[in-house]
């Protein structure tokens, strides 16, 4: 008997839900587009990803392309446009298990990080003259709670609430406060990751402070970046921009670099402010594993309250950090612990004089859902 498909009939009726079943390896909350570069499937061992699924963002140039950091996509990983010198490690924000192909690109809605950091005591040279100022140590913690969603117009607009404490321990000879409080908001403006091209501006107000008496202007803080990418292939990715970080000096500073993604096991980022190599080790359970080592320069600076200076003064801190880490991630909940060493690092005043402060170590330890 010769019957068509219009002709066959059929006691069964598909449920409601049928197609959103078969659909269900794409959930909404996460942006996703057709990938133009096509996406790798897993070796033995992987994780499953969309092969739909956009494979990467070049709004997440600072980032990790398997595993990025949900910190407004800042290609330096340095949420606030440099505000904490230590963290900017990131969690990843995909919906999906990293795997060697990592979550989606934009993850919309809420999503919160916890970090903590510890830096040792070191020995400190007061400037000018390099005289002994005492011990210094720094306990900081980093707070942010992000919101991502879609614009009428096509764009990505990010919203990150942010809260840093740094708790200082001297130096004993130095006139500082016990600790410094940071409250700002990181908003962005990203276009979607659907060609060669890609934009990404972002604005950062924020109030830093020791709090211990009125504040003044210097305790507000407003930074602002532009970043342009360019992607040519599935390998390559360039980014040329620039960052303005207001401290106690005004700092104009390049947001640039190459991103080269050799094979799915390996990332080489070579930017400034930050750089990153990163290797996927496997899958432990139900966490995707990755390697990596960073670079980062980074300024952050708070209105304080001196002993023996007339008024309300600033400081300013810079210094160079390198580490290395290992993160973990499942797609809901990501954890990262990571260790090296603080270089060059000085403390400057608005009112004149400072201090130098002696290489050091660091660590750091994260969480984000």
């Amino acid at each position: 008997m010769n019957l068509n498909a219009a002709e066959i009939t059929t006691i069964y009726t598909p449920a409601e839900d049928f197609e959103a079943v078969i659909r269900a390896q794409s959930p909404p909350p996460t942006y996703e587009e057709t990938a133009p570069y096509g996406t790798t499937m897993p070796p033995n061992g992987g994780q499953f990803i969309d092969p739909n699924a956009q494979p990467f963002d070049p709004n997440m140039g600072g980032g990790n392309l398997y595993g990025a950091p949900q910190q407004g996509y800042d290609p330096f990983m340095s949420p606030g446009a440099g505000v904490d010198p230590y963290a900017a490690q990131g969690m990843p924000g995909g919906s999906y298990p990293a795997g060697i192909n990592g979550p989606q690109p934009y993850r919309f809605g809420w999503s919160s990080k916890f970090e903590f950091g510890f830096l040792p005591k070191a020995r400190t040279y007061v400037q000018p003259g390099g005289a002994p100022g005492g011990n210094f140590a720094v306990f900081e913690t980093d707070v942010d709670l992000q919101y991502t969603t879609p614009t009428r117009n096509g764009w990505i607009f990010t919203a990150t609430p942010e809260f840093d404490y740094r708790g200082w321990d001297g130096p004993q000879f130095v006139s500082l406060p016990g600790a410094g409080y940071r409250f700002g908001s990181d908003l962005q403006m990203s276009t979607p990751a659907n060609g060669l091209w890609s934009v990404q501006l972002g604005f950062t107000p924020a109030l830093a402070s020791d709090f211990g008496k009125s504040l003044s202007s210097h305790a507000w803080q407003f930074d602002a970046r532009v970043v342009l990418f360019f992607r040519p292939s599935d390998t390559w990715m360039f980014a040329a921009g620039a960052a303005y970080w207001d401290r106690v000096g005004d700092y104009v500073i390049p947001y640039a670099g190459v991103v080269w993604t050799p094979n799915d096991l390996w990332e080489v980022r070579a930017m400034f402010p930050k750089s990153r190599v990163s290797r996927f080790m496997g899958n432990v359970g139900d966490k995707s594993v990755w390697l990596y080592g960073t670079f980062e320069y980074d300024i952050e600076a708070f209105e304080v309250e001196r002993a023996g200076v007339n008024g309300r003064d600033q400081v300013e801190f810079k210094d160079y950090v390198m580490m290395l880490g290992i993160r973990g991630d499942n797609g809901c909940m990501s954890l990262f612990l990571e260790a090296g060493g603080v270089l060059k690092r000085e403390a400057d005043f608005r009112r004149g004089g400072g201090f130098d402060i002696k290489d050091g170590f660091i660590a750091r330890f994260g969480v984000q859902f």
